[in-house]
């Protein structure tokens, strides 16, 4: 869903359409012909109720473009509800492939052509160019003069982050956030056993062979390499531990979490690689060490992810870098009697997240009427516009599904309280449930709800439909990996990849690729030393100080905001 499109031809348009834009930048604000400063005056459109919902309205069309492929057309069930509740309907223009490279937004400023509003993914590398061009309204001060109640439901409901969090330098929040891990968000998130994901990171063992040693404790480096050297002596024809080389490339990122790696080295005041991290190097070393021992063998980093399910599913291996879902897997086939299970995770496991943000939401000035948009936003933000957009249509019970377009998708479970909605836990209902169980992208596009038409998410909200505080064994993984979830927003560092950082960076990426499996298999502790020593010293040689310089830069910042 997150992958971006780039062809030579689209870096040499971009490349073109950049050169333009430098060359009449000064000009920027003069390309909008109907643009001002200042939001326009409010004239004749009715307001809004107080409930969000807008009243008498006439019929408007506002053109729409998202950069993500999977962005619906508004012509579903769930669209056709909310334009009949609303008055407004959308003209959806969105590319055949993602375009996190911002080509045709680059072409529509050029062309002048830019729509009502945009719904893009946070890191598309147009959207600075679009506030530095001065192409967007202020959704502050939209906010303040036409929806000020938008202002209450964003602080009360998502958090104050997303107006404070992402203001520019004139003081301004021009970008209205979707994703956002807010302050509310993760004590709503940990509240409801939702904090830790079911995809982190985990060593999954077969049950079968890990109670035929014993079941021992493996919280530890030293306790799971012992454990692991048991079950491969009673196994030689195994592969003592298995992933896939995406896992293990660059850094041996499975190991990443259970040594409690952060994404990058904080010393003293100085931001830094994680070359420099000693965590990072124990814990390479710890691979060198499963590696002299056969443990782990260069299978894992030369597989594809479609290989190493095969040999798991056939049963040729004894651990597998995997997740949580692992337990919901068919048994290995060499043994339809057992299943797979997670390790408990090393005692100093931490899985770092940089909260960024998912999609992102703006107004260009060319916007016909914002007036009328800031208040569909409104609608969208508050609790009747999130379950209209992610929950559909209401029943009363579970098993008052009728079909994908009419419903009834979900209903108020008043035996599980619930902070937003006092009537109780929006729950599917159980025919919704199984449709979106047997086919989950194409179930939401028939029925016309959730991601595909968002606007603006409160994943505290749309996500409680999926929350439930009474899933014994939902609680007890939450329990479990919630406390070893950490969030740096302090690291959410701007690195161009074009920029002079941005190839200093890749080099040093690449570096570590070459690296890895030298390191990891190296003949003795000795040559992983001098390999270690040599790969800093490359690492100097390709200007890694300067690129920590401007981490620790971006950092002071970052902490002080």
């Amino acid at each position: 869903m997150k992958k971006t499109f780039k062809s030579r031809s689209a870096l040499l348009l971009a490349g073109v359409v950049a050169a333009s834009l430098v060359a009449g930048c000064s000009g920027a604000k003069d390309n909008n012909t109907n643009a001002s400063s200042q939001p326009p005056a409010s004239g004749s459109s009715p307001a809004a109720s107080a409930s969000g919902s807008q009243e008498s309205l006439e019929p408007i069309t506002l053109d729409l473009y998202s950069d993500r492929a999977w962005y619906s057309d508004w012509t579903g069930p769930g669209a056709k509800r909310i334009s009949e509740k609303t008055g407004v309907s959308l003209n959806v223009k969105k590319p055949v492939q993602d375009d996190g490279d911002g080509k045709d937004i680059s072409l529509m400023i050029a062309s002048n052509s830019l729509p009502d509003l945009m719904v893009v993914d946070r890191g598309n590398k147009m959207l600075d160019q679009l506030v530095e061009g001065d192409y967007l309204y202020a959704i502050d001060e939209l906010i303040d003069q036409y929806a000020p109640n938008l202002r209450t439901i964003l602080d009360e409901q998502y958090g104050p982050e997303l107006l404070t969090n992402f203001t520019e330098a004139d003081g301004h929040t021009y970008k209205l956030i979707s994703g956002y891990q807010t302050e509310k968000y993760l004590e709503q998130a940990q509240k409801n056993a939702g904090l830790a994901p079911v995809w982190l990171p985990q060593l999954v063992v077969r049950k079968d062979y890990y109670d035929e040693i014993g079941r021992p404790d493996t919280s530890s480096p030293e306790k799971f390499m012992a454990a692991l050297e048991q079950m491969a002596e009673k196994h030689p024809d195994k592969i003592p531990y298995l992933g896939d080389k995406s896992q293990h490339s660059d850094d041996l990122g499975w190991f990443s979490p259970q040594f409690g790696v952060a994404p990058y080295y904080v010393d003293g005041d100085q931001v830094k690689s994680t070359i420099h991290d000693p965590k990072w190097k124990e814990m390479i070393k710890y691979g060198f060490q499963l590696a002299g021992k056969g443990l782990l063998t260069k299978e894992s980093f030369v597989n594809t992810n479609e290989v190493t399910g095969q040999k798991v599913a056939a049963g040729d291996s004894i651990v597998w870098a995997y997740n949580s879902t692992a337990v919901n897997s068919a048994p290995p086939k060499d043994n339809p009697d057992t299943q797979f299970e997670v390790l408990t995770p090393f005692a100093d496991y931490m899985y770092p997240t940089i909260p960024r943000g998912w999609m992102a939401l703006v107004i260009p000035k060319s916007n016909k009427n914002p007036e009328r948009t800031i208040k569909l936003l409104e609608y969208a933000a508050s609790k009747e516009g999130q379950a209209d957009f992610s929950f559909g249509v209401e029943g009363t019970g579970a098993g008052d599904f009728k079909d994908l377009a009419g419903g009834a998708h979900f209903y108020y479970d008043a035996s599980v309280p619930n902070d937003y909605f006092p009537q109780g836990k929006p729950t599917l209902t159980t025919g919704f449930n199984d449709a979106l169980n047997n086919d989950w992208g194409g179930t939401w596009k028939q029925a016309g709800l959730g991601e595909p038409i968002m606007l603006v998410t409160n994943w505290a909200v749309s996500n409680t439909v999926f929350w439930n505080p009474a899933d014994e064994a939902k609680v007890a993984y939450d329990q479990m990996m919630a406390p070893k979830m950490k969030f740096f927003p302090e690291f959410d560092f701007k690195i161009d990849s074009a920029s002079d950082f941005g190839i200093i960076e890749a080099k040093i990426k690449t570096l570590r690729a070459d690296y890895m499996p030298k390191l990891v298999f190296a003949q003795s502790e000795n040559e992983f030393e001098t390999l270690f020593a040599d790969m800093l010293k490359k690492a100097e040689g390709l200007s890694v100080d300067k690129l920590e310089a401007e981490y620790t830069r971006q950092y002071a910042m970052l902490k002080a905001k």
